[in-house]
């Protein structure tokens, strides 16, 4: 799952929307540095990684890349599907996407100061280039793509991705409208469920 669905699955809840966004940088035990609802929500991003990482659905959706894209097959996917949730977005949330998109933006505004610098570049880019409207459209996920790929380390043909998507665009979205309820009840069950710390 990528930006918006994570900051989707943190249903509304500030201290899981910061959590979620730490999730992408904090590691190991450094989450235990937070209070306690910041530290459930760095859990719950990487609670939401997990279950995408092992259901046999996104699997599949992945399976379509195999032979193109090999291990960064699983990158598209975290992309697709926000492409896919936000297309089919009434669905799943009785808000318009452009108000959840200008709360979203506005929030990280809001909260930047208290970021750590490295999420503070991430949250930079996401506002200048509007990722949030990139994971629109089948242009914006190319552009999305092909922007990961270049800083990527490793070399990649993730800007060659657009063909395969199109391909199985049907399979994709399908496996998408199969696996996104499933992954919202787990994790309300995730929020509303004590944990250890």
């Amino acid at each position: 799952m990528n930006f918006v669905a994570h900051q989707y699955l943190s249903f509304g809840n500030p201290q899981l929307q910061i959590g979620n966004l730490l999730g992408e940088i904090v590691k190991g035990k450094q989450y235990l540095d937070y209070p306690t609802m910041i530290q459930k929500g760095i859990l719950l991003h990487r609670s939401i990684d997990t279950f995408t990482d092992s259901n046999i659905i996104v699997k599949q959706s992945s399976s379509y890349f195999h032979e193109t894209q090999h291990k960064f097959a699983p990158i598209i996917i975290d992309v697709i599907y926000d492409y896919f949730l936000i297309k089919h977005w009434t669905n799943f949330s009785g808000i318009p996407f452009e108000e959840f998109k200008t709360n979203s933006y506005q929030f990280f505004k809001n909260e930047y100061d208290s970021f750590p610098k490295k999420l503070q570049e991430t949250i930079f880019y996401l506002l200048k280039y509007d990722w949030f409207n990139n994971y629109s459209t089948l242009e914006g996920i190319q552009k999305t793509l092909k922007g990961i790929g270049s800083r990527t380390k490793f070399e990649n043909n993730l800007h060659e991705a657009l063909p395969e998507i199109e391909k199985n665009y049907h399979y994709l979205e399908n496996d998408f409208l199969s696996f996104f309820p499933q992954i919202q009840k787990h994790c309300q069950n995730f929020i509303y469920t004590d944990f250890q710390v």
